[in-house]
């Protein structure tokens, strides 16, 4: 959408908003002169859920948290905040080789760790955290029966057990070595959730700890109005550092217009990463709401379009270069991006540790895509869509969620730049909800599906890209590798990975990876995202992160200038 319709769209709604009012959950105060104790974020998307292992959403990240990555309603082992440096957060310290809760042993290949958990910390009412919390989360993610979204590290683990008569101590046995151990484990409450789990573990996923999480972090869950919002009030049994804050509303608004109406009427105090689309911060970068500011943080979030590899048609590798080949990235990024976008060449971002600057690139060459679908067998048709020999054309879905802007643009602009080599494209998309928790878990996409994946700076592609995590019936839909990409060098490669411990070793390791990924090309590359927020001036301690760690890991520190 060009700025000046955008602009009298947003007038408009503004116009809407004042004389009718907003429904649509709590706000905060707007007086300027009174001290701020409560903040409301605009979010684009409703969690999934809020129980640490079912959540598909970065929304409900951004929300909650899930323990591995801190956020306001979960508290980890460790944290990694702004800057990707990784700190103790629920530890006493991290286990490291130095001092000596970190034992490897390289002929057996097996490992142990040890974790001290603070004393003071405790679930919101009051019961202390301990190794059982650990040992029952493991437990649980090994369970078959549960529909868990990953739990690769957890097949690593021979044995968990608590030591000392408060059950601080966490003690963890490895059957095989893994690099990242040091990053923490899952922590659920089992003084309440065992019984719940007990009952019938195929139906754990239904918990009410999805809905109604027990905190151990700085706030606690207050209320979710469905559709509507979400408001956390401080918990008065956090006992990490204090808390500026009482609560925070996420004011869940899914057309990203009318979030910026809000915006423009003081309904909001800041913009969630899941929030307004990119070329709208762009604009809004350029013409400021007075008193706010748009921030941009360059991370490690890929957006890109999954191949379902099942399928016969996509399934055909020189289709898939084809399709890469005839999509101009260059101008996405330039021309729709402003240049403030990246386009990628792989699936790992420039700024993580394992790089491969010397990849195959696939430039906008439309002649050299046409060439290759006519080896495959499609041929323009009397109308210039594509046929094989059965008269079939060349017609392809592709499914994203709806109500994101960009994503919707993408979409067209694939539309256009496809059709000129022959490929005619569907757009077909869903609820944010339904999409991350029916389709893409189930891998019900008949070819093609635009999102992105959050990665950390240690991402590696265990989960993402081997056979054994390909999402099945079988398999209770555990896993993420959502393309069913199986290539056997590849898959070997990726599971050796998490399990070198020499960094120099797992680099040349990925990037041998890489080059096989970029060959095969189970899932078409677009760019690596530039993390978009929008804050109010006087909010201190606002800090994205730009990896799958969401903007509110520090909302403990958050508060307003006096």
């Amino acid at each position: 959408m060009r700025a000046p319709t955008q602009r009298l769209i947003l007038a408009l709604l503004v116009l809407v908003l004042s004389a009718c009012g907003d429904d649509s959950g709590p706000t905060a105060p707007a007086d300027a002169t009174a001290e701020r104790r409560t903040i409301t974020i605009g979010i684009q998307q409703e969690p999934d859920n809020l129980h640490p292992l079912f959540q598909e959403m970065s929304a409900s990240i951004e929300v909650g948290g899930d323990t591995l990555r801190s956020g306001p309603l979960s508290a980890g082992l460790t944290v990694r905040g702004a800057d990707w440096v990784l700190r103790p957060w629920m530890a006493v310290e991290i286990p490291s080789v130095a001092n000596g809760q970190w034992r490897v042993d390289l002929e057996k290949k097996t490992m142990i760790t040890t974790w001290h958990i603070k004393p003071e910390a405790c679930w919101e009412d009051g019961t202390p955290v301990t190794a059982k919390d650990f040992i029952f989360a493991w437990k649980v993610k090994m369970d078959p029966n549960v529909p868990v979204v990953d739990n690769s590290m957890e097949k690593r683990i021979a044995s968990m057990r608590g030591e000392g008569a408060d059950q601080k101590t966490l003690v963890v046995e490895w059957n095989a070595l893994y690099a990242t151990a040091d990053e923490g484990l899952v922590c659920l409450p089992s003084h309440v959730e065992q019984k719940v789990y007990d009952q019938d573990p195929g139906k754990y996923k239904e918990s009410p700890h999805g809905r109604k999480p027990l905190s151990n972090g700085p706030f606690r869950l207050a209320e979710w109005a469905p559709g509507s919002h979400v408001v956390l009030e401080r918990n008065p049994k956090w006992w990490g550092p204090s808390v500026q804050l009482d609560r925070i509303i996420f004011k869940i608004i899914g057309d990203t217009n009318t979030m910026l109406a809000n915006l423009q009427a003081g309904q909001l105090d800041a913009i969630s990463p899941v929030g307004i689309s990119f070329d709208q911060a762009l604009e809004l970068d350029k013409n400021p709401v007075a008193g706010f500011r748009v921030v941009f943080t360059p991370g490690l979030v890929w957006e890109h379009v999954d191949f379902n590899l099942d399928n016969k048609i996509v399934g055909d590798k020189r289709v898939r270069q084809a399709l890469q080949y005839a999509t101009d990235r260059d101008k996405i990024v330039g021309e729709y991006f402003g240049g403030r976008q990246e386009a990628a060449h792989s699936w790992l971002p420039p700024k993580h540790y394992a790089h491969h600057p010397d990849l195959k690139k696939y430039g906008y060459d439309p002649k050299k895509a046409a060439a290759l679908l006519a080896e495959a067998g499609w041929k323009r048709g009397a109308d210039g869509t594509c046929v094989n020999d059965q008269g079939e054309r060349l017609t392809l879905t592709i499914m994203s969620t709806a109500g994101n802007k960009v994503r919707e643009n993408i979409e067209q602009i694939l539309q256009a730049q496809w059709k000129r080599v022959g490929v005619e494209l569907v757009i077909q998309n869903q609820e944010a909800n339904v999409f991350f928790g029916v389709t893409m878990r189930e891998r019900k996409f008949p070819h093609l599906a635009m999102y992105a994946w959050s990665m950390s700076p240690t991402s590696d592609g265990e989960n993402l890209w081997t056979i054994e995590n390909i999402p099945s019936a079988a398999s209770n839909w555990v896993g993420q590798n959502t393309p069913g990409w199986r290539h056997a060098e590849a898959n070997e490669l990726d599971h050796r990975v998490p399990t070198t411990m020499d960094k120099d070793e797992r680099i040349r390791l990925l990037r041998r990876e890489q080059e096989i990924w970029v060959e095969e090309l189970p899932t078409l590359l677009l760019y690596f995202r530039t993390e978009t927020t929008v804050v109010r001036n006087e909010l201190q301690g606002w800090q994205p992160t730009g990896t799958d760690v969401g903007v509110s890991w520090n909302c403990h520190e958050w508060h307003f200038a006096k």
